[in-house]
């Protein structure tokens, strides 16, 4: 406490030979009016920015949907059209089977060709056929088969 008490004493002493001060006295308030506009400006400011920043996610949110709406569109198209394209590939697929295009042709009363000309590159020279032309093609026998062999193979092929 000693040490305490001399800085104590200089410290009184000291305010004793400075100058007096003024009394502090009250400052009339600042005009509100003035800061009741800046509020409200603040506030209208801050509304309008919100009101916008809400306005453009609604936007692009409507715009987003309007995307999805039009892909999902061109989606059941797509699976539309798929479906269709294998419904005519199967239908083209059945017209083309060999027993489809043999019924159509008797029905044209077609028959196959017995005689083939042979075209030459020069033009306006046809030949005749060398031989006559079958239907089935003609299989030779293979020399090492017996004749026995023969003609059960002949009996099975039906």
């Amino acid at each position: 406490m000693a040490a305490v008490a001399p800085l104590h004493r200089q410290h009184r002493e000291g305010t004793r030979t400075s100058p007096r001060r003024a009394p502090l006295r009250l400052v009339p308030a600042p005009r509100r009016r003035v800061a009741r506009h800046r509020d409200a400006a603040y506030a209208v400011t801050l509304s309008m920015l919100l009101a916008v920043g809400i306005l453009g996610v609604l936007l692009l949110n409507t715009a987003m949907q309007t995307q999805a709406d039009h892909i999902a569109t061109a989606k059941q198209r797509l699976a539309d059209l798929q479906l269709r394209t294998q419904v005519l590939q199967t239908t083209a697929d059945q017209q083309d089977s060999p027993a489809v295009l043999a019924a159509r042709a008797r029905a044209l009363k077609l028959r196959p060709a017995t005689h083939v000309a042979i075209i030459s590159v020069r033009p306006g020279v046809t030949k005749p056929p060398t031989r006559p032309v079958s239907g089935r093609p003609q299989a030779r026998p293979a020399r090492h088969v017996s004749a026995r062999a023969r003609a059960a193979g002949r009996a099975h092929a039906g």
